[in-house]
């Protein structure tokens, strides 16, 4: 597959703060997942817990199948921004919400047996009034998440896991009802963060000789999401192969939902240096930015340990390496002490006040994210797009407002 294009923004053309989705590199990564989905025939769904900038959708449907969906809210988005087909997948629903839910979805998963066992009859009920077919899944969880990486925080395999049904569950529902499985079309799991090939082919096998028995009783197989499949390292050839190789051992089709790997590089959040302050106990200076690493880059401020990627700047978790260089710890907006990121990041030269900050790959699961605590200004949302950027939205006094009564 051809490399990743080169980002092409101008930061001189930008007001900040804002994330910029550049639509160029988004359609790279929207071109590997079809020849994927041509080449294997798997359904390809955007998660979009991921990212869900809905005036982009339209665009996705030249490339893959569908959206999958958490909630009510994101399956209403993605029936009515995308159409063709919504999956969704709840840890659990709520009564109240169920009927809309089986109105917006074509495909609704369910975490156990009994949530699968008391929603049955609404679904069952609800097809054959509305005409309208929907299937069914159950989630299942192998116990299995490969090398451990950032505390099992991300991990939906973790012990005490409250995420799918595990073998030892799976078989005390088909002991205590031999008809469970009736209605079932297809199997989930989704074990992985930021994974690549070789953690699918190790954990393909543990999932096979649990679960395998069963799916020769499916239609389908959801292998969920967390694989890198649109990196510049990903070998697309072998995960192609990987899949044809389960659909034909399995006679059934592989269901993809990336979410971090539709907008994986894909885009930026372009920020401002307001200030620099220099203390005499610290081997480098801080530089305050016009955003809020709490507010709108949450999972670098959850986990430290994930590298922040600013362009043109090198990463240094050791102060003791800091003297003589230019480096900078970066600090928010906010009032919050903590807002501040714990290592620094070394650049070419001395930063100035006004000078712009790009941090890449900044699309997938930051901006879905971001808060209005403080009342510190929201990013725009920008469209990279010919040379030029266009607003798809801003955030002003009254987002906020709203938001607090």
């Amino acid at each position: 597959m051809n490399k990743r294009p080169a980002s092409a923004v101008d930061v001189s053309k930008m007001q900040t703060p804002a994330f910029v989705i550049e639509e160029t590199l988004l359609r790279h990564n929207l071109g590997i997942l079809k020849y994927i989905r041509e080449k294997t025939g798997a359904k390809v769904l955007h998660a979009l817990k991921a990212y869900a900038t809905w005036e982009l959708l339209p665009m996705e449907r030249e490339y893959i199948d569908g959206t999958e969906a958490s909630s009510l809210n994101e399956a209403r988005l993605g029936y009515e921004e995308f159409g063709a087909e919504v999956h969704m997948f709840a840890p659990a629903y709520k009564e109240e919400e169920f009927e809309d839910v089986m109105k917006y979805c074509s495909t609704i998963i369910f975490n156990s047996f009994a949530q699968w066992k008391k929603f049955k009859p609404q679904v069952e009920a609800y097809k054959a009034k509305a005409g309208k077919e929907i299937e069914c899944g159950l989630r299942i969880n192998p116990e299995y998440s490969g090398p451990s990486e950032h505390g099992n925080l991300w991990s939906p395999t973790a012990p005490g896991s409250r995420l799918g049904v595990r073998i030892s569950e799976f078989n005390a529902g088909l002991a205590a009802d031999p008809n469970a499985l009736a209605g079932i079309s297809g199997l989930h799991f989704h074990i992985f963060f930021e994974k690549d090939l070789a953690d699918l082919r190790a954990a393909l096998p543990v999932i096979e000789e649990k679960f395998g028995e069963y799916f020769k009783h499916m239609e389908w197989v959801n292998f969920g999401g967390g694989l890198k499949l649109t990196d510049d390292s990903a070998d697309v050839e072998g995960y192609i192969e990987t899949i044809n190789a389960f659909q034909k051992k399995h006679d059934v089709h592989v269901h993809l939902e990336p979410g971090a790997a539709i907008a994986w590089w894909a885009g930026s959040l372009v920020a401002t240096v307001l200030d620099i302050i220099e203390r005499d106990d610290v081997p480098h200076k801080i530089a305050v930015l016009d955003i809020s690493f709490e507010n709108h880059l949450t999972d670098f401020f959850v986990s430290p340990d994930i590298d922040l990627k600013v362009r043109g700047a090198d990463i240094e978790r050791d102060d003791s390496k800091l003297a003589g260089k230019n480096a900078y710890k970066l600090g928010g907006m906010t009032c919050i002490a903590g807002d501040q990121m714990p290592y620094a990041h070394i650049f070419p030269s001395q930063l100035k006040i006004g000078d712009k900050i790009v941090i890449d790959d900044a699309i997938q699961y930051t901006l879905i994210k971001c808060t209005m605590f403080n009342g510190v200004q929201h990013p725009a949302i920008q469209l990279w797009k010919d040379g030029a950027p266009k607003t798809l939205r801003e955030f002003t006094y009254e987002d906020y407002r709203a938001r607090m009564g």
